[in-house]
C-alpha cells in the first residue's frame, strides 16, 4: 500500500450529485484546526440554553412544540435527550463546517428565484435536510483530505501468504481522488 500527500492547497469547485447536481461549490481545503474551531462553534451553542431554545424556536425543533417539553425531555429523558441533542449538533456543526469550507455557490436560490446568500441562516435552513446535508459534507470531505491510500491494504494473496494482495484497481492518485 503506497499513501500519498498531496499538497495542493487550492479551492476546488464540484458540483453536487443528483438530484443536487445545479449546485456548484468552490470550497477551500479545511485543516484539522478549521474543522475544529467549526464544531467548537456548534458546540458552543448546544451548551447554552438561551441560544440554543432560541435557535430551536426559529427554526421550529423544539420538541412538542415547547420549551416545556424540551426541559422535561432534557430533565427527564436523558437518552431520548442525548439522542435529540446529537442531531442538533450534527445540524450545527454541518452549518458551521460550510461556512469555514465554502468560498462560494450557484444554483441555490431563495423563493423567487433570488440568489441564496452563503451564510448562517440559510445553510442552517438548508442543511435541515438530511441529503443535501450529506451531499455538501461529502464534498467538504473530500476536497480537504491531503492524504490519499493507494492500492488496498488487505486481502489474499494469490499463492496464499500473508503478503498483501494486488490490487486489480488502477493506482489512487491524489488528483483523481479529490478532482
Amino acid at each position: 500500500m503506497t499513501v500519498i500527500v498531496s499538497l495542493l492547497k487550492d479551492p476546488v469547485t464540484r458540483r453536487l450529485p443528483p438530484p443536487y447536481q445545479a449546485v456548484e461549490v468552490t470550497l477551500k481545503r479545511l485543516r484539522t484546526p478549521e474543522w475544529e474551531t467549526a464544531r467548537d462553534r456548534a458546540l458552543s451553542i448546544v451548551r447554552d440554553d438561551a441560544k440554543l431554545i432560541g435557535l430551536l424556536v426559529d427554526y421550529d425543533l423544539l420538541p412538542g412544540g415547547s420549551a416545556r417539553r424540551w426541559k422535561q425531555m432534557r430533565d427527564r429523558e436523558p437518552v431520548e435527550y442525548a439522542a435529540f441533542i446529537t442531531g442538533v449538533s450534527v445540524w450545527l456543526t454541518a452549518v458551521e463546517c460550510c461556512l469555514a469550507g465554502i468560498e462560494k455557490w450557484s444554483g441555490v436560490t431563495l423563493e423567487g428565484g433570488v440568489p441564496a446568500p452563503l451564510d448562517q441562516s440559510t445553510l442552517r435552513a438548508l442543511l435541515l435536510d438530511d441529503a443535501i446535508s450529506a451531499a455538501l459534507m461529502d464534498v467538504l470531505t473530500q476536497a480537504a483530505r491531503l492524504v490519499v491510500t493507494e492500492g488496498k491494504p488487505l486481502g489474499v494473496s494469490p499463492n496464499g501468504s500473508s503478503a498483501p494482495a494486488p490490487t486489480a484497481s488502477t493506482p489512487t492518485t491524489a488528483v483523481a481522488a479529490i478532482n
